[in-house]
């Protein structure tokens, strides 16, 4: 809202500049540093608005598996959310079955339908298919099933993506490692996989 707030400020700013100063070389210069200026204030503001509405939904994405996994807990597992780690910043969800075998989950709210393309986990919009902004998704809950192992004193920490929005078409649910699923396969997959 300060981006959005100052580009207006700017831009009114140079249209009193250029009133006041006309088509005069200081004008012609006050108001092109004014439309730049006012143009990366917008751009900005954009920049902040999208990364508030990407926060916004995967929090929502976070809750919305938190409520999933409630039925969980009644049969004893134990749940931490947000577990703060050192390199991948936190775990969205760790797990830990009566069992005593040890999961991680990270939990995504992209759209598209998630593909596996030569070992490489994508996202397919109709026709057009795309890689995820944020780099490799497998190789970061990977990293992040390495960082609770240590953490936990775990032998081992099964890595899972739990996507809460579009579709997953992976024949199989693993993926280099790393169990892909959409968010209403999360609990029966945990639970088969726990056997």
């Amino acid at each position: 809202m300060i981006c959005f707030s100052l580009f207006a400020g700017v831009l009114i700013a140079t249209v009193w500049l250029f009133i006041i100063f006309g088509t005069s070389a200081v004008g012609i210069l006050l108001s092109l540093a004014g439309v730049v200026s006012s143009y990366y204030l917008y751009c900005r503001g954009r920049y902040f608005q999208k990364r508030a509405l990407d926060a916004q939904r995967g929090a929502k994405a976070e809750t919305d598996v938190a409520d999933l996994l409630h039925i969980l807990s009644r049969r004893k597992w134990q749940i931490e959310y947000n577990l703060k780690i050192k390199r991948w910043g936190d775990a969205d969800v760790v797990l830990h079955s009566p069992k005593g075998k040890w999961y991680v989950v990270d939990v995504k709210s992209h759209g598209g339908t998630k593909i596996s393309e030569n070992g490489r986990l994508r996202r397919r919009y109709g026709k057009k298919i795309v890689d995820f902004r944020e780099g490799n998704l497998i190789k970061k809950v990977k990293g992040q099933a390495r960082e609770v192992r240590l953490l936990k004193g775990a032998s081992w920490v099964t890595a899972m993506l739990c996507f809460t929005r579009g579709s997953v078409d992976i024949s199989e649910a693993e993926m280099s490692g790393v169990y892909v699923v959409y968010v209403s396969d999360l609990v029966d997959t945990l639970l088969r996989l726990d056997k």
